[in-house]
């Protein structure tokens, strides 16, 4: 009986704990031998049983000592052994990370640059209406875009002299440009998503199929997770409520951002919200293991929501 002994100096046959059979040393440097270390290995291992080796298979042995056997020195095998290692890692971490982390980083981006607008833009709000309350303006864009235009006149607020007006205005700039940042953000995750999640993009918009991405982690994950789970993400309070004191579950998260459902009635929107995350179950798996654009995705979706609406009417 021998021992097959796979180590980052090379590959050994052992016979009787201390007798080197056989010996084939890897080649290359240590981006090259942890890259094919398995590879190389298990076709020397078919090698070696077409010899007729019998291994023990639940025998182990030391393969330092089994280096030591053939004269190689453990701060050699050490030294081997972490660079291998470092370089396995290495390799592992770039094939970890894919095109849906930079959707991960973009959302994480742009959701901080919507709450520093929205913080900043309240308090050019109140600043300006200090000395103009009466203008008025729901949006808040439109608001800015307003007081910049806006010539400083006759006004039941608090009258201000023009460095008063250029210091507002100097504030309401900055917003502009991160307004103008955030648009560029959203325009980099629609092209993203288009790269890297197509079907997912086509049945809930770039900006929500971004969303259920960062929120599951990656694509990889989004692709493995059951529609129940896609169907409440964001709502995970109103979930452990409903475990843990019995109310009723929730019957959507974040994807009532999808227009479909939170412009139907309250009693159909959680039927609408099965079906989108059925499809995007099987969605995400279709972009994560083939890329293919599936029109009748989009084309079933579309016909459930018709189908709802026509049940609504009669």
């Amino acid at each position: 009986m021998v021992q097959l002994v796979k180590t980052p100096l090379g590959f050994f046959v052992v016979a009787l704990k201390n007798q080197v059979v056989e010996f084939q040393e890897t080649m290359g440097n240590p981006k090259d031998v942890a890259t094919n270390l398995d590879f190389e290995y298990k076709k020397w291992e078919e090698a070696m049983r077409a010899k007729a080796y019998d291994s023990e298979e639940d025998c182990f042995l030391d393969p330092m000592k089994i280096t030591g056997l053939i004269g190689i020195p453990e701060e050699k095998f050490l030294q081997a052994s972490r660079e291998v290692g470092l370089a396995a890692a290495k390799i592992a971490i770039k094939e970890h990370i894919g095109k849906d982390y930079l959707v991960v980083q973009a959302v994480g981006a742009l959701d901080d640059l919507t709450k520093a607008i929205n913080l900043l833009a309240n308090r050019a709000m109140e600043w300006y209406g200090l000395h103009y309350p009466e203008f008025k303006e729901e949006d808040m864009e439109k608001y800015i875009s307003g007081l910049l235009k806006h010539k400083r006149g006759i006004s039941m607020g608090l009258e201000i002299d023009d460095r008063d007006l250029n210091s507002i205005r100097d504030y309401a700039e900055g917003i502009t440009l991160l307004i103008k940042r955030k648009k560029l953000i959203e325009t980099y995750i629609d092209k993203l998503m288009s790269e890297l999640s197509p079907n997912v993009k086509a049945l809930a918009g770039a900006n929500l199929g971004a969303r259920l991405i960062s929120r599951a982690g990656s694509l990889k994950r989004l692709a493995r997770l059951p529609a129940s789970t896609i169907q409440v993400f964001g709502a995970e309070k109103a979930l452990f409520k409903h475990l843990q004191k019995g109310v009723p579950p929730p019957k959507h998260g974040i994807i009532f951002q999808h227009n479909a459902i939170s412009t139907a009635p309250k009693h159909n929107r959680g039927k609408l919200a099965r079906t989108l995350a059925a499809k995007l179950a099987i969605a995400a798996k279709i972009d994560y293991y083939s890329g293919d654009f599936r029109q009748s995705l989009v084309d079933d979706w579309n016909a459930r929501i018709k189908e709802v609406k026509k049940n609504v009417k009669n």
